[in-house]
């Protein structure tokens, strides 16, 4: 990208400071990353594995933290069902 020296033409390409950011879920937790969530299951042991299951951090639910379950359900992923009630049957 080129940057023009004449003021107001000037693109300033990777200032990703605009905003602030995400509120800390669980500050100075020992067991998760700050974020509420734990990661479980193959990806512990094999990093690259892409599907990636959580679990509430016990600290975070003991300091009165809600968790909220976001993704896909396991039914959807391994077998191929999907909420009966969310599938648009437009035959």
């Amino acid at each position: 990208m080129y940057m023009s020296d004449e003021g107001t033409d000037t693109l300033n390409v990777g200032d990703d400071s605009v905003g602030t950011p995400p509120p800390v879920k669980c500050p100075d937790c020992d067991l998760c990353d700050g974020s509420g969530r734990i990661l479980g299951g193959i990806p512990t042991i094999l990093p690259w594995w892409p599907i990636k299951p959580y679990r509430p951090c016990p600290n975070f639910i003991a300091n009165g933290g809600k968790y909220s379950r976001i993704g896909q359900p396991l039914d959807e992923i391994a077998f191929g069902r999907g909420n009966i009630d969310t599938e648009d049957d437009d035959f």
